[in-house]
C-alpha cells in the first residue's frame, strides 16, 4: 500500500466511512472526513485523536454545492492534490410509495444522488490536473439493483449511483482516474435496526435466520474496498458487493429479445 496519499471520505464521522478513515490513517495517509454537523465532526475527532497529525475533520453538508465546492478549494489549497474519494455520504427513509413525503423523497434523493455531482465534479476537476491515479468509491446497494420494498427513494438513489459509476468511468479513464462503487453489507447504524427486525420476525415465526442478513463488519469492508484500490488488477467501472471477507463484481444487465 502506497502511503501519504490525500483522502476524502464524505460521512466519514460513523459506520463505513468511520472505518475507512481508520484504515487510511493507520496505512498513514492523510485523511478529510466530513459530516453535516459539528457535533459528528467533533465526536470522531475525539475518537481518532491518535490520528490528529493526518486527520482534517470538517463539517460539510453535501446538498449544498457551495459547501462542496469550499471544501475541494481548501483540501487543494492545504495538500496540493486529492488521491482518492470515497462518496459514502448516505441516508434512508423509508415508506411505501403512495404515502411517502415529499420531505423523505428530497432528503434521500438530494443526499444520496445530488452529492455526487455536488462532491465529484469540483474532485474530477482536480483530478484530470494531476499526474499520478486517482480513485473514486461511490457507495450503492443491492436496493439499487433489485428494489427493496419500502425504499423506492433509497431504491431509486441507489440506482442512479450505478449508472453514474459506469457513465464517470468512461469519461475520466484517459485520465487515469479510476471509477468504481460498492454495495456494501455491513452492520452499521442504518442496518443494525432492520437485522433486529428481522431476528424477531424469525424468532416469532420459528423461521431460521436467513444467510442474506448473515453479514460483515464495517471494518473488513473498509479493508476490502483499499485493497480494490492498491491491486493494478482492478478494473474501473465495476460495481463490487463486500460482505465480510467475500468480495463479488456484479455483471451489468444483459439484454434478451422479448417476444410479445
Amino acid at each position: 500500500m502506497l502511503a501519504n496519499r490525500i483522502v476524502l471520505i464524505t460521512g466519514g464521522t460513523r459506520g463505513i466511512g468511520f472505518a475507512l478513515a481508520k484504515a487510511f490513517l493507520s496505512a498513514g495517509d492523510q485523511v478529510i472526513i466530513t459530516s453535516k454537523t459539528m457535533e459528528s465532526v467533533g465526536q470522531a475527532e475525539a475518537d481518532l485523536l491518535q490520528y490528529k497529525d493526518r486527520l482534517w475533520a470538517k463539517r460539510c453538508d453535501v446538498r449544498d454545492r457551495k459547501d462542496c465546492r469550499q471544501l475541494v478549494q481548501d483540501i487543494v489549497e492545504k495538500f496540493g492534490r486529492i488521491d482518492i474519494l470515497i462518496n459514502n455520504a448516505g441516508i434512508c427513509a423509508d415508506g411505501q410509495f403512495y404515502k411517502m413525503s415529499e420531505e423523505n423523497w428530497d432528503q434521500v434523493t438530494d443526499t444520496n444522488i445530488n452529492s455526487l455531482f455536488n462532491v465529484t465534479q469540483p474532485v474530477v476537476q482536480q483530478m484530470m490536473k494531476q499526474p499520478e491515479p486517482s480513485y473514486i468509491y461511490s457507495m450503492t446497494s443491492t436496493a439499487g439493483m433489485f428494489g427493496v420494498f419500502g425504499q423506492t427513494n433509497y431504491s431509486a438513489s441507489k440506482a442512479a449511483v450505478i449508472g453514474f459509476t459506469y457513465a464517470l468511468a468512461e469519461e475520466v479513464k484517459r485520465f487515469d482516474i479510476q471509477v468504481n462503487a460498492i454495495s456494501p453489507a455491513a452492520k452499521t447504524d442504518m442496518t443494525i435496526p432492520a437485522i433486529k427486525r428481522v431476528e424477531e420476525d424469525c424468532a416469532r415465526k420459528g423461521e431460521p435466520f436467513p444467510d442474506y442478513w448473515r453479514i460483515g463488519s464495517s471494518d473488513q469492508v473498509a479493508t476490502r474496498i483499499i485493497e480494490l484500490i492498491d491491486s493494478p488488477k482492478t478494473p474501473t467501472g465495476t460495481v463490487f458487493g463486500i460482505n465480510g471477507e467475500q468480495v463479488w463484481n456484479y455483471h451489468r444487465p444483459e439484454r434478451f429479445e422479448y417476444v410479445i
